[in-house]
């Protein structure tokens, strides 16, 4: 607990998201090697124990000490979404393999299959199937439920993902974790469910149990939109932390949700006080080139072009937090 307060006080927390449903634990070591490498220092994943496993051997190939949180969610939330393809609607166009940013549809035997390891509901498939073939579907478990294997893998931080209307639920699943777990939790919400209003009185009550700076608010601008590098794609996540910021909520501030390498320049230029930044599918796809090479752990000159883009996109962001 002390040594993720001392990062956020210092309002350098740094967070490479791997996806609440990503599985693929090749491409997890890959990544987190490569971000703790250029110096993140906190690593949001899956909340499976060989997940966690996992991002544990990249930080020690990567010889780097790094915080690990695990995500759980509600049915609500997309984070623990997948795509399904219905087979009677698919023509085969192949315009899904084409768009899926993480490699998570391929064809096999005339057919089109979600590898659901890979799959992170991200949607893009669903805009742009011309069939309307593909729906995401939720593997629900209770959050309560996901969590438990995870005390005993020691683990830093658990987030919450809560973006639901149904705010009775969203409480009674927060008091549930907190019954098993005393560490620092972050809550992950957007604003497509409730209105401002709405946010901050269901914040307020989520909070008032413990002492002031007890929890992180990630500000979910918009989840998984962060595949260009554009102000106007960051513009959700800084008007939502300047919500929270306005109304002196204490509360650890972190940018979420289409976050890129504009995202803590826009908020210094907006006056936002934050304390670190979050960033998921621009990170991921700035390096995608060499996460997805076979030889990527033997291959020096591959592990230090990717590292160099991250150091880039790292000092980019720390210079304005």
């Amino acid at each position: 607990m002390e040594k993720i307060k001392e990062i956020l006080e210092t309002r350098k927390c740094l967070k490479l998201i791997l996806g609440a449903g990503n599985e693929d634990v090749k491409e997890i070591e890959k990544l987190i090697y490569i971000y703790a490498k250029a110096g993140f220092n906190m690593f949001d994943i899956s909340a499976k124990p060989e997940v966690v496993k996992a991002a544990k051997h990249a930080l020690k190939l990567a010889q780097v000490e790094a915080l690990i949180c695990v995500s759980v969610g509600l049915a609500d939330d997309i984070h623990l979404k997948k795509a399904v393809i219905n087979k009677q609607k698919c023509n085969n166009c192949s315009k899904c393999i084409s768009v899926c940013p993480h490699n998570a549809i391929f064809e096999e035997d005339n057919s089109y299959i979600v590898d659901e390891k890979r799959c992170i509901g991200c949607s893009v498939c669903i805009q742009n199937c011309p069939f309307n073939a593909v729906i995401l579907e939720h593997k629900y478990k209770a959050p309560y439920t996901m969590l438990l294997p995870m005390l005993s893998e020691g683990i830093d931080c658990v987030e919450f993902h809560c973006s639901s209307e149904k705010t009775n639920d969203i409480i009674d699943n927060f008091n549930k974790i907190k019954s098993i777990y005393d560490g620092m939790l972050s809550i992950c919400l957007d604003r497509s469910k409730l209105g401002n209003e709405g946010i901050m009185s269901l914040l307020k009550a989520m909070i008032s149990d413990k002492p002031d700076y007890s929890y992180i608010v990630q500000v979910d601008g918009k989840a998984m939109s962060g595949l260009d590098d554009s102000y106007s794609t960051t513009l959700p996540t800084v008007a939502f932390a300047q919500l929270i910021d306005t109304n002196n909520l204490p509360v650890y501030i972190i940018l979420s949700g289409g976050t890129n390498s504009k995202s803590t320049k826009l908020a210094k230029e907006c006056s936002v006080d934050v304390n670190g930044v979050a960033l998921g599918s621009y990170a991921r796809k700035i390096v995608k080139e060499y996460t997805y090479r076979s030889d990527f752990f033997e291959n020096q000159n591959v592990q230090t072009a990717a590292i160099n883009i991250a150091v880039k996109l790292r000092e980019e962001l720390v210079k304005y937090l």
